[in-house]
């Protein structure tokens, strides 16, 4: 859960260009078991914006290298909600998509 944190801070920061904080973390799902020796890839796009919030979706996908029959496949799936803050701490409006 921490690279993806990292990552939906990432894609928060990059789109409001200021300082972020994670208001929260919903729907987390687990969609299959991520096991050793797999290559584990992060990656996070926007869904949505407000005038104090925005979400991000963050996707973890899992590539199993010991058993290259099994292939790529999405581990799991959560979604992140950020705000914005100024230099004080104090909440910013979110730019629009």
């Amino acid at each position: 859960m921490k690279l993806m944190d990292e990552v939906a801070g990432i894609v928060a920061a990059r789109h409001c260009k200021t300082n972020i904080v994670t208001a929260s973390v919903d729907a987390i799902n687990f969609h299959r078991k991520i096991k050793k020796g797999c290559v584990v890839t992060v990656s996070g796009r926007m869904t949505f914006t407000s005038n104090k919030s925005m979400e991000i979706e963050v996707f973890v996908d899992a590539d199993n290298l010991v058993e290259a029959d099994k292939g790529q496949y999405r581990a799991v799936t959560a979604f992140f909600t950020y705000i914005s803050l100024d230099r004080e701490g104090k909440p910013l409006p979110v730019p629009p998509l």
